[in-house]
């Protein structure tokens, strides 16, 4: 027992003599490269040592507030906004070990995905990234370079071009039918029982978005109506492996501040154990998908129509059956992509979409403009489709409002991996990097009387920007060559999804009350509260396929 607990004390010992040392090499450093690339952004006062800012972000009173005096926990993205009025549009925290530069203002945005966009194009290493990442193979994860590259232009172009987009709009439209097919079919049956037809919208989204991933990258679809009992089985599995997935892969821990081997297996937090746990799930699931198709692949079974191949036939074409790429396998990278795609697209496009109908409850006289627009240019005979939305202008600069005002990622996270300047201040290798669009998104300068919502402010010559992130006061998506691949196919999605569910019901909030709108805390504007809404058809019958 006695020699246990000296060896975690000599563990702890050594751990502080590392840092120590680390901080003396960093700060010399430091102090050369000052000379060169000017002096390291103001840090922010009250960092510990050793550990800096980490008790503070940890327990969630960065700015000096108790959080526990508050209604809920505030967004990082609205606590370091506050931070940037008082201490510049670029300063730096401590998160134990790294330093990590907050920029905030629009001018030191450009620099950053412009002249330093290459050097900042790194992603932050964290036990989340290794042990739900496949360690570092799924694209979101992996830094800048040959694989990040090759992935990217394999998804890019078998999934996320515009003529891949269109050989898979299909799987888009069917699913956006029979999701409100089956809201509808639930109305029908709680209007029988005289019942009114209450529905918590985000978990609908959610339904929606991953039938449509899952069915574009892997041919499955996981309706909440499913017959076979194994199927039913594996889409729980999958459900809850997916869900513990998103939350853990926000977790950042004492182990993300400190990257020291012997943190890793003391795990003093827990997570890590967690997390393996959760990744030979999820595996396990994914794995299941890659067999199904090569055993049709083996059996020529597999259909060889390129219409209707998803994305693990194109992969297991374009990748060869043994080879290494970049250190990953074949059957590692294909696993990696479809958690890329799964997660990236299901998530921050359910997040989105939640945020629309919320912000439309609230904003009555929008939702009323949004229905008359639809009605005039499409009607109620028909459904409206892809070629119709160029014509929904007030509709689409109401999706762009929405966009401003509650971007899906608020904060970007990159790391320098190089040194380089960011408006004169020395942004040094291995920095992390928060970029605040929620800030930028809301910046006076740009956009008058920020705080209110008026989707008309996309309709004059002057505010017409796209969402591609080209114009760099409006980057819901992130900009530079790190910016979300799948910025089209989230906007195909967002359209229909969204014109057809309000072509479709009428919404209105349980008492008619207003829609609370606080955001979670995290990295994804998460509503805090779930959203329940009444629907009520707008349509005939024969219009809903039942």
């Amino acid at each position: 027992m006695e020699i246990h607990i000296l060896s975690h004390v000599e563990a702890i010992i050594g751990i502080l003599v590392f840092v120590f040392l680390f901080f003396l090499i960093r700060k010399a450093k430091t102090w050369k490269n000052s000379k060169k690339f000017g002096p390291p952004p103001p840090q922010l006062p009250g960092a510990w040592p050793i550990i800096g800012h980490l008790p503070q972000i940890l327990s969630d009173t960065l700015d000096g507030r108790n959080r526990s005096n508050t209604d809920g926990e505030i967004p990082l993205a609205h606590t370091l906004a506050a931070l940037a009025d008082k201490y510049g549009p670029v300063f730096t925290i401590r998160q134990g070990m790294f330093p990590i530069a907050v920029v905030s203002s629009y001018e030191a945005i450009k620099e950053c995905f412009t002249t330093q966009d290459k050097n900042l194009a790194n992603r932050v290493a964290t036990c989340s990234c290794k042990y739900l990442g496949y360690d570092h193979a799924n694209l979101t994860f992996a830094n800048y370079g040959p694989y990040w590259r090759m992935v990217r232009k394999l998804v890019v172009n078998n999934l996320l071009s515009s003529k891949s987009l269109e050989r898979l709009k299909h799987v888009r439209i069917s699913e956006v039918e029979s999701s409100i097919k089956e809201l509808y079919t639930l109305f029908v049956a709680n209007e029988a029982k005289n019942v009114p037809t209450k529905v918590d919208i985000g978990h609908w989204f959610d339904d929606m978005m991953l039938n449509i991933t899952v069915k574009m990258i892997g041919g499955k679809r996981y309706s909440q109506v499913i017959n076979k009992e194994e199927e039913k089985e594996e889409a729980e599995r999958f459900r809850k492996a997916f869900n513990e997935t998103m939350y853990y892969i926000a977790i950042v821990g004492i182990e993300d501040a400190f990257p020291i081997p012997l943190l890793q297996w003391l795990d003093l937090q827990g997570n890590i154990k967690v997390m393996k746990r959760i990744a030979d799930e999820m595996d396990a699931i994914l794995q299941r998908w890659l067999d199904d198709h090569t055993n049709k692949r083996k059996n020529n079974e597999s259909n060889d129509d390129d219409d209707d191949q998803d994305l693990i036939d194109i992969m297991l074409t374009e990748l060869d059956k043994d080879d290494f790429q970049y250190g990953y396998s074949r059957e590692t990278i294909i696993k990696a992509t479809m958690l890329t795609i799964v997660s990236d697209a299901t998530h921050t496009t359910a997040v989105h979409l939640i945020w629309i109908i919320a912000c439309l409850l609230n904003n009555k006289h929008v939702l009323k403009k949004v229905h008359e627009e639809i009605d005039t240019k499409v009607g109620k005979d028909r459904w409206v489709e892809d070629l119709d939305i160029k014509n929904l202008t007030y509709f689409q600069a109401t999706i762009k409002e929405v966009l401003r005002l509650y971007p899906p990622s608020p904060m970007l996270v990159h790391e320098a991996l190089a040194d380089c300047q960011v408006l004169g201040y020395h942004i040094s290798k291995g920095t992390r990097l928060f970029v605040n669009v929620w800030k930028l998104q809301k910046d006076s300068k740009f956009w008058p009387e920020p705080e209110k919502f008026l989707p008309e402010r996309f309709l004059t010559t002057k505010a017409k920007v796209d969402v591609y992130g080209k114009d760099l006061k409006f980057i819901p998506f992130g900009s530079g060559r790190r910016s979300c691949p799948g910025i089209t196919m989230a906007m195909q999605v967002t359209y229909l999804s969204i014109a057809r569910l309000l072509q479709a019901f009428d919404f209105e909030t349980p008492n008619n009350e207003p829609v609370d709108m606080t955001e979670g805390p995290g990295f994804t504007a998460v509503k805090k509260i779930p959203l329940d809404v009444m629907v009520k058809p707008r349509m005939l019958p024969m219009y809903y396929g039942v």
